[in-house]
């Protein structure tokens, strides 16, 4: 199992990737700390991916959109 863990603007973003024979199962958790106010909580998300990506690839572009998905949601940044 992969672990990824970054703080972002203010939000603790935890990423869990297990692996299937098939496919790789996601957890990604987002947690705005004190202060930090989102305008749509993001929150426990699960996902599973078929494995036609190499992990190093999914990892970025996962914490990419996490960061994406922060950055429109953030009340006054």
């Amino acid at each position: 199992m992969v672990q990824l863990h970054e703080t972002y603007r203010g939000c603790e973003i935890d990423i869990e990737i297990g692996e299937r024979t098939m496919l790789w199962d996601i957890t990604i958790t987002v947690t705005p700390l004190d202060g930090v106010e989102l305008i749509e909580p993001i929150g426990s998300r699960k996902l599973k991916l078929p494995k036609t990506e190499e992990l190093d690839l999914i990892e970025r572009e996962l914490m990419h959109e996490v960061r994406l998905a922060i950055d429109r949601d953030l009340v006054d940044p």
